[in-house]
């Protein structure tokens, strides 16, 4: 298990901003307190996203916070990235192993308790949406479905969808390792007040029993 702090996990996508935008955005996100960055980026080429990913992948190292991949695991080896996270329709996570080796983190999408079963190789899994997310149409599994997955994962989990200032608290509850927010940062005028504002209320949200 890779020791990783899960505990505000950015799931960024440049959107409509530029290189330029998109990487100061992130480094305010960072300052402010993102522990982990994940690009997910589904409308830019190959050439774009690569180019991109190793920009955000210079910006990362300089902060010595992990950026993850999300689904492509070509751009994760390309860039040398610290990992990639998986939905269930994406590769194996024991090929994604084999692909990647032992030192790099692989997370896995998980909505229900079945899929909680073949997590094998990952080392974390994202568990949502608990809340509406305005940045991705997912079925909503609440804070009682959340907290089921928690009892029953043997990996660490990170809550996603939805999660701002306003309904953070009311994961108290869950034995999470992490949240994992998109537009709660991305669309806030200040991102780095927007992060710092939510690492300071993880203590109040994340379980002492978070693994």
């Amino acid at each position: 298990m890779k020791m990783v702090d899960l505990s505000l996990y950015l799931v960024a996508s440049r959107g409509n901003l530029d290189d330029e935008s998109f990487l100061n955005l992130i480094k305010s996100a960072i300052k402010g307190g993102v522990s982990v960055v994940q690009l997910r980026e589904k409308a830019l080429n190959s050439r774009e996203f690569y180019t991109l990913a190793l920009r955000l992948k210079a910006l990362c190292d300089e902060f010595q916070t992990p950026l993850i991949i999300n689904d492509r695991m070509d751009i994760a080896l390309a860039i040398n990235a610290a990992g990639v996270h998986l939905g269930q329709e994406d590769l194996p996570v024991s090929v994604a192993r084999r692909l990647l080796g032992e030192n790099k983190i692989i997370g896995l999408s998980a909505k229900t308790l079945s899929q909680l079963e073949n997590t094998s190789g990952a080392d974390y899994v994202g568990c949502g949406a608990v809340f509406k997310s305005p940045t991705k149409d997912s079925s909503i599994i609440g804070v009682a479905g959340l907290n089921a997955l928690c009892e029953k994962s043997k990996l660490p989990v990170v809550a996603i969808g939805g999660i701002c200032e306003k309904n953070i608290a009311l994961l108290k509850s869950c034995k999470i390792a992490g949240v994992a927010v998109s537009s709660a940062i991305l669309n806030a005028p200040n991102p780095y007040q927007a992060s710092l504002t939510l690492k300071q209320a993880l203590p109040n949200a994340l379980h002492k029993g978070a693994r």
